[in-house]
């Protein structure tokens, strides 16, 4: 099929696919709905590899609650660049975590409904993502603030009374971390390239103060160039890398010591998910340290702090279990928001203390996208090679920044934006 090509082909040809990385764990093709005594397999394929002990509990409450049914957990590396090569063939398990890379206009091809919008509307949040002309590919595993994780007791050491509200503020407050702490001011992540997207396709909304942003940059010939919210965003990174403010040796970075050295006041601030804060806290001494805020951008006199899914889960069409797959991810939903430290996507669910909001701060949700936007995203990262949920093109930032690279940061602003056309152009728009 076309669109299993395709994606093989953008995983292969784009400049890089980064996202959580995994332990490897039991497989279990699609095709082993049941054996010969009637008894049932579900495989589910996730991205998270450090949640076994968790899963299992999982396992264990819907075995017994289903006799006669067996659950496998297979936790996957480098899971998005993995799956699209395993979507390529049927045996991508029986229930899944819908990885990135596939859009939209390709859900009827991979994905088994989950229902109608107006059948799940009332109880599941967060469904725009997977709404296809009314049709519901899947349910969103919990639901995220986008911005950064920050410790405020080393912020109070370097003199920082307030959140930062514009880049400028933003990097002199990590100019005040190293110049009165022994902080790391920001650290970068740069070997878990996953993290580097929050700075690709995450803060863009929060930075253009414009909840139609990522829609509009689809067909947007400026979108890598001074002033765009890409542009802007990426230069946060460029900037506190050439000015020092990062880790001495970025290439040797270490996503698990990040966590226990902001846990401990040896880091000042790191851009990711809300989904952090609760794993960095269970790190922490002091645990009411460790707090969350907006990207540095103010508009109208507010700052935004964009809600949006984490991953979300989906019934591989191949398998032969579709029923109790789909049942399996209604009780996954329910559960592992809360063991994840995320915000759960059933309507109605209270929101975490440290998103509560003032007068200066406003919770917003991405407009959804249509299928004909999905398709032409989806061209314009297939031509031009720029995949936004991919991490490895982001490390030629952090190289420019460490004078590894002879680009300057515009220069390779510039080459990108030429791609980004080109791949517009092929939409015909």
């Amino acid at each position: 099929m076309i669109f299993r090509k395709q994606i093989a082909l953008l995983m292969a040809g784009a400049l890089a696919v980064g996202t959580l990385v995994g332990c490897g764990g039991s497989k279990e093709s699609a095709d082993a709905g049941s054996d010969s005594k009637g008894n049932k397999t579900l495989t589910v394929l996730t991205h998270r590899t450090d949640m076994d002990n968790v899963f299992k509990g999982y396992k264990e409450e819907f075995e017994k609650a289903h006799p006669g049914v067996t659950v496998n957990f297979e936790a996957v590396n480098d899971y998005q660049n993995t799956l699209s090569t395993r979507m390529g063939t049927e045996d991508y398990g029986d229930v899944l975590m819908m990885p990135a890379n596939i859009t939209k206009n390709q859900y009827k091809d991979f994905y088994e409904p989950m229902g109608t919008y107006d059948e799940l509307k009332d109880k599941y949040g967060y469904l725009d993502n997977v709404n296809v002309d009314g049709t519901v590919y899947g349910l969103a595993t919990g639901v995220n603030a986008i911005g950064f994780v920050y410790n405020e007791a080393v912020f109070k050491k370097a003199g920082i009374e307030k959140n930062p509200t514009t880049p400028e503020e933003y990097i002199a407050d990590l100019k005040l971390i190293k110049e009165k702490t022994d902080a790391i001011p920001y650290y970068t992540n740069y070997v878990a390239d996953w993290s580097l997207t929050n700075f690709s396709n995450t803060i863009e909304i929060e930075m253009a103060g414009d909840t139609d942003y990522m829609n509009k940059l689809v067909y947007d010939k400026n979108t890598f160039l001074p002033g765009s919210a890409i542009y802007d965003s990426l230069k946060l990174l460029h900037d506190a890398v050439k000015e020092g403010l990062v880790e001495d040796d970025p290439m040797t970075s270490d996503w698990e010591y990040s966590k226990q050295a902001m846990a401990d006041g040896k880091i000042g601030v790191m851009c990711l998910g809300s989904w952090a804060v609760g794993q960095i806290k269970d790190l922490s001494k002091n645990p009411d340290d460790i707090k969350f805020m907006p990207a540095p951008a103010i508009h109208d006199g507010k700052q935004m702090i964009q809600i949006s899914p984490d991953y979300n889960m989906g019934v591989n069409i191949h398998s032969k279990n579709k029923e109790l797959a789909k049942e399996f991810v209604k009780y996954f939903v329910e559960k592992y928001p809360e063991d994840s430290n995320m915000i759960s996507s059933i309507v109605g669910a209270k929101l975490p203390d440290y998103l509560s909001t003032d007068e200066n701060t406003e919770l917003v949700q991405a407009v959804p996208g249509t299928t004909e936007s999905a398709k032409d995203f989806d061209t314009v990262q297939k031509e031009s090679l720029i995949n936004l949920a991919d991490g490895t093109w982001i490390k030629t930032i952090i190289e420019i920044g460490l004078g590894n690279n002879n680009q300057t940061f515009d220069e390779y602003m510039q080459s990108l934006n030429k791609a980004w056309v080109s791949g517009i152009e092929a939409t015909g728009k």
